[in-house]
């Protein structure tokens, strides 16, 4: 038998979310069970959250999930699949648009023998530190970079070659193991969420 105190502390609520919330927890029109005393001292009187009453679901023109009809949530889960969509697709283009005029400059020593970059080869991971340290572009764990092993002349390259490049770099959600030893100038391409693929230039050059 709990007592009144376990009682207390397991109690729950249901509230609506007004605000994301912090690490991905929760976002704006979720509806979430949380402790009493969480919504209470915190969610409440932050406005980050309303009590998910059937006043407030009607005050927001927004259908209870506990109570909605199968025709509704169907409705509702692709309402939600095209705004997702939607938030890819501008991700998508705000970057292609900031990396149009771009070219990452990676420096290597070269031993004169062999022509190759030694010590060090260019591979994905010193692609994307260099986006990073360069661009300030940081990109999450399943945005995926591949390389292309060929160099190529970025001046003799049009949009339409460009994306049949990239697309004969090959399943995007397999690791890629290309290692650059030459300098020239390299494409490679950045898969994103929703299937999106973005062409960045780079060059690696004699240090």
């Amino acid at each position: 038998m709990p007592t009144l105190q376990q009682q207390r502390l397991g109690h729950t609520v249901r509230v609506i979310v007004q605000q994301d919330l912090p690490d991905g927890k929760a976002y704006e029109g979720d509806v979430l069970e949380v402790k009493a005393g969480y919504a209470r001292n915190f969610l409440i009187p932050q406005k980050k959250a309303l009590y998910a009453t059937r006043q407030n679901f009607e005050r927001l023109g927004m259908q209870d999930p506990d109570q909605e009809t199968a025709e509704y949530k169907q409705a509702r889960i692709e309402r939600e699949a095209v705004a997702g969509e939607d938030l890819d697709l501008k991700a998508a283009d705000l970057l292609k648009y900031y990396l149009r005029n771009k070219v990452l400059k990676i420096w290597r020593n070269l031993d004169t023998a062999t022509e190759l970059v030694h010590p060090g080869m260019v591979d994905v991971k010193a692609v994307r530190k260099k986006l990073s340290k360069q661009l300030m572009i940081d990109l999450e764990r399943h945005e995926r970079v591949h390389l292309r092993e060929e160099p190529v002349i970025f001046g003799e390259l049009n949009d339409r070659e460009t994306e049949t490049m990239m697309e004969a770099l090959g399943d995007s959600e397999e690791q890629c193991h290309v290692e650059i030893k030459k300098l020239g100038e390299y494409i490679a391409r950045i898969s994103l969420r929703g299937g999106y693929c973005i062409p960045i230039r780079f060059e690696v050059l004699k240090r």
